[in-house]
């Protein structure tokens, strides 16, 4: 079988074939899991109508795959990507398994529960997500799930890489998409108490997104234009050579961001929103854990963040960067300003980073911990304990058992 096949769509003749395959040859299973799927999506309207234009590729898919030696399907997303998966699985006996990312369990809660239980297993990656889950998912349910961070290729981000900067300034680094959740607007705010203050700087804001405009006239009204930098979108070898390399100080002032009807989200629309708000999550948009945190730390770059989703887990205030709270421009400004004014801080803060990115988010080590779990084909063994103990994969793959 091909690396990459992609599934024809609901209106090809391939598609209708397959459907009416396994209506006349395997109606019992056709019409049981279409309403499995109609049970456990009904209360979402929006959703259950997005399950049921997908079903018929779903059947496709089990088709495609009832001749081929695969014993075992993985989904990324818990959203449609899972359900499809949780389609095929009932209807040709294959087990599966699913990652969630980031906030999209929280998200979208709709028929999660019944994917973790028909679910072999399933992984996260952040602790934060796990908190979100264990308030509807059951002791057995939980012993599902392991964590595993997605971490960085730390062979790319080496702090032999980091050169002198020709500024006299200190240099001031965040990467991100120009988004609203990044929390850009409050770093604005917190660099124009630090120009107050007379300390010296020159930030570089690396990325490109809809806040653009707004953030170029924040910067106007601010009077901050010899200061802050917006160089826009880049090849990561750019970024790697002519900023990360340069970085005295690496910030990333990220909040939550309330999804709500009547706001414009420039990247939901008004139907996606209605779906969230009748799934019964959290009804919000976060980062899990920012890689450009983890790239930072591997370039021994000390990095400054807020204490939001899954970023505590990798930043330790005070120990191996600063933390603040969201929102919070006056905290910000102090924590930057701590930092500017001690070398000797940052360098600490620098070698500790780099260490804790090393020890639990280099990438390659991660993904041989994943290697570990499908080799076990999906049936690592129970961890102990009460509602809400999960395993956290440990380098060599082998399962640990999480620590308060």
């Amino acid at each position: 079988m091909k690396k990459t096949v992609y599934v024809d769509p609901i209106h090809s003749g391939a598609c209708a074939a397959s459907n009416f395959h396994w209506m006349v040859r395997r109606p019992r299973k056709y019409f049981g899991t279409l309403g499995f799927l109609i049970r456990h999506t009904l209360s979402n309207p929006v959703h259950f109508l997005k399950t049921m234009a997908l079903y018929p590729q779903a059947v496709h898919i089990a088709s495609m795959l009832k001749e081929t030696p695969l014993n075992h399907l993985h989904a990324h997303w818990s959203g449609y990507p899972t359900t499809v998966a949780l389609a095929v699985s009932r209807l040709t006996g294959l087990r599966f398994s699913f990652t969630s990312h980031a906030c999209d369990t929280s998200m979208i809660k709709t028929m999660v529960k019944q994917k973790v239980q028909e679910a072999d297993f399933v992984l996260t990656c952040t602790r934060d997500a796990l908190r979100f889950l264990s308030t509807f998912l059951n002791a057995s349910e939980m012993k599902k799930i392991i964590v595993n961070y997605h971490g960085s290729n730390l062979q790319k981000f080496r702090p032999e890489l980091r050169r002198k900067h020709s500024e006299e300034r200190p240099f001031l680094l965040a990467v991100a998409d120009l988004h609203e959740r990044k929390g850009f607007p409050f770093l604005l705010e917190a660099l124009a108490l630090l120009r107050k203050k007379e300390v010296p700087f020159a930030c570089h804001i690396v990325g490109e997104g809809p806040q653009r405009t707004f953030l170029e006239k924040r910067i106007q009204e601010l009077g901050l234009q010899e200061a802050v930098f917006l160089p826009g979108s880049m090849t990561q070898e750019k970024l790697i050579d002519d900023y990360y390399a340069l970085a005295d100080i690496f910030v990333l002032p990220c909040v939550v961001q309330h999804v709500r009807f009547f706001r414009k989200n420039v990247d939901l629309g008004r139907l996606k929103i209605i779906e969230i708000k009748m799934s019964g999550g959290e009804g919000i948009q976060k980062d899990g854990i920012p890689n450009v945190l983890v790239e930072a730390m591997g370039m021994k770059i000390p990095v400054v963040s807020t204490r939001v989703a899954g970023i505590p887990e990798l930043i330790r205030d005070k120990e191996n960067g600063l933390l603040v709270p969201p929102r919070d421009p006056e905290a910000l400004s102090a924590a930057l300003k701590s930092l500017i004014e001690d070398p000797s801080l940052q360098t600490t803060l620098g070698e500790k980073g780099y260490v804790r990115a090393h020890e639990a988010f280099d990438r390659s080590k991660n993904i041989q911990a994943l290697v570990e779990i499908f080799r076990e084909d999906g049936a690592p063994a129970a961890s102990p304990g009460a509602k809400g103990d999960v395993r956290l994969l440990s380098p060599l793959g082998r399962a640990a058992p999480s620590q308060s």
